[in-house]
């Protein structure tokens, strides 16, 4: 990359610091507004209904149409209609599946009896760790420590239920779902169905839990363990952020409305910024996660001695180590060596074009503008009390045949 690629990859990696944390606010600032707007509207709507004498049925049902409204403005601003996007999740999800992935040897057991050899590797590391797990806890159920042994067990709950029920629930309900939910549960269940991804993540923050833990040897025989623990832990949820914002990207977008507006230039700018914004997200992603993580310690050590933890300077280097442990994540994934990088429409040239930042933030104003007129405008007042004259008019052969009876 020649000296204007670098500055211009520089400058671009800054503005789109500062933006993640103003687009995300922007949207959701926004979403809730619509929540409210809706949530008020379809109560409106309901009890015009009722006052119709409606069947119960019937007027459950027309309220959930109702307020899937903005279910579908969502679907029709944001939402990418990519026929050939699909997910690797199979919808198979039962309770014997369920509980199979629970267990010990579950992955490999599952793959063995629906002849899945697909992500055989990732699936061995996720038992692995699993077993890992259960080792500890027997080793130091000898050692009569039962502080750590239920540390184990709750470590060990936790992450089967993540890896194993939150998953199968996910893959049951993928593709059900409509608007914002839909696209995070497809987005959610796209992340878990990556075993290579999952197993990586879940193995380093396991070994946090497990080999950095206090009064385990290790802990104590290998100087600074801890700072290679929080390192470990970084990678894995640098490469957990690297995986779902790709994912989320794919699903859903401003570029979209942007299109439909007809904001051309705008729709280049957010286009760059996508581009531009996954290590800024990566980066916010790992500060956060390390911020919750310490302040979990600190709860732990008013309610145990078993965990010594000096907050400021041990804190800020966990979180420090945490930082870099995502950025080596998002090297390697850069260079497609772990997740495979889908293309977004950009080509070489964009590159080496900078990100505008008042441009983005115009562009991510009209879109979410126009998502709260249109939202607006479907559940004003005079608008429900229309729905409700034409419903009356439209039910009233069935109103008929539930009061015959």
């Amino acid at each position: 990359m020649d000296r204007n690629g670098v500055r211009i990859g520089v400058h671009n990696f800054f503005v789109s610091l500062v933006l993640v944390p103003i687009i995300i606010y922007e949207f959701i600032r926004m979403w809730l507004s619509a929540n409210s707007t809706v949530n008020k509207a379809g109560k409106m709507f309901s009890e015009r209904l009722l006052k119709m004498e409606l069947p119960e049925d019937v007027t459950e049902a027309l309220a959930k149409e109702y307020t899937s409204v903005k279910d579908y403005v969502f679907e029709g601003f944001l939402k990418r209609k990519d026929k050939n996007q699909k997910s690797n999740v199979r919808k198979n999800g039962s309770l014997k599946n369920v509980l199979i992935k629970i267990l010990p040897g579950g992955q490999i057991l599952l793959r063995m009896r629906t002849g899945n050899t697909k992500d055989v590797t990732g699936a061995v590391f996720l038992d692995a760790t699993k077993t890992i797990i259960l080792l500890v806890a027997v080793s130091r159920a000898l050692e009569r420590d039962v502080y750590w042994v239920a540390v184990c067990l709750v470590s060990y709950i936790l992450y089967s239920s993540l890896f194993g029920l939150a998953s199968e629930l996910i893959a049951k309900h993928q593709g059900s779902s409509e608007g914002l939910l839909g696209s995070v549960i497809d987005t959610l269940g796209e992340t878990l169905s990556d075993t290579k991804v999952v197993a990586i993540v879940g193995l380093t923050l396991a070994s946090h839990s497990i080999l950095a833990a206090p009064f385990v040897p290790l802990y104590h025989v290998i100087p600074g363990l801890d700072f290679v623990e929080h390192y470990l832990s970084g990678f894995g949820i640098g490469l957990f952020a690297v995986k779902t914002y790709r994912t989320f990207v794919s699903y859903v977008s401003y570029n979209k409305a942007l299109t439909m507006i007809g904001s051309v230039k705008l729709s280049h700018q957010v286009s760059l910024f996508e581009a531009s914004a996954e290590l800024p997200f990566v980066c916010y992603s790992s500060v956060f996660v390390g911020l919750i993580w310490e302040g979990l310690e600190e709860i732990a050590e008013k309610f145990t001695p078993r965990v010594v933890n000096v907050f400021f300077w041990n804190g800020v280097i966990d979180i420090l180590m945490n930082l870099l442990g995502a950025l080596t994540a998002y090297t390697i994934v850069y260079h497609s060596i772990i997740i495979e990088k889908k293309e977004n429409g950009s080509n070489s040239s964009e590159k080496n074009t900078k990100v505008d930042l008042q441009a983005v933030k115009r562009a991510s104003a009209r879109v979410l503008m126009q998502i709260k007129a249109m939202i607006n405008i479907v559940y004003a007042q005079s608008t429900t009390k229309d729905f409700s004259k034409e419903t009356r008019v439209t039910n009233l052969p069935e109103l008929a045949r539930q009061k015959g009876k």
